[in-house]
């Protein structure tokens, strides 16, 4: 196998095939299914508007996957704004636990009030 056969794959996107490269550290697979997603969200576009021309799909399509990207990095930031909260509190409560605590008392057992 020479190495452009080995970097790259044939896709099929709404009907027309494509001869597309891997990039560093890809797989074959991944990019299938990369080009599965643009194939299905165009197929999806053309059923709901029928667009009057094929770069007019992709375009839609292009958009729809943009947005869906944008809402899934909201959730992201959501969540990891979250976390960042939840962290701080349980690290101040921590904070709290061991200040009540005095440091002669670690190891002993004892607790003194």
């Amino acid at each position: 196998m020479s190495e452009a056969e080995s970097t790259s794959i044939v896709v099929n996107i709404f009907g027309k095939n494509y001869s597309l490269a891997l990039d560093q550290g890809q797989t074959a697979e991944q990019l299938r299914k990369l080009a599965q997603l643009v194939d299905e969200s165009m197929r999806r576009v053309h059923e709901v508007r029928h667009p009057p021309s094929p770069f007019q799909t992709a375009v839609l399509a292009g958009l729809n996957l943009a947005d869906e990207l944008f809402e899934l990095q909201a959730s992201y930031r959501a969540a990891e704004s979250d976390i960042t909260r939840r962290t701080s509190r349980l690290t101040s409560s921590l904070d709290r636990v061991f200040t009540q605590v005095q440091p002669t008392d670690i190891g002993t057992g004892v607790e003194q009030h």
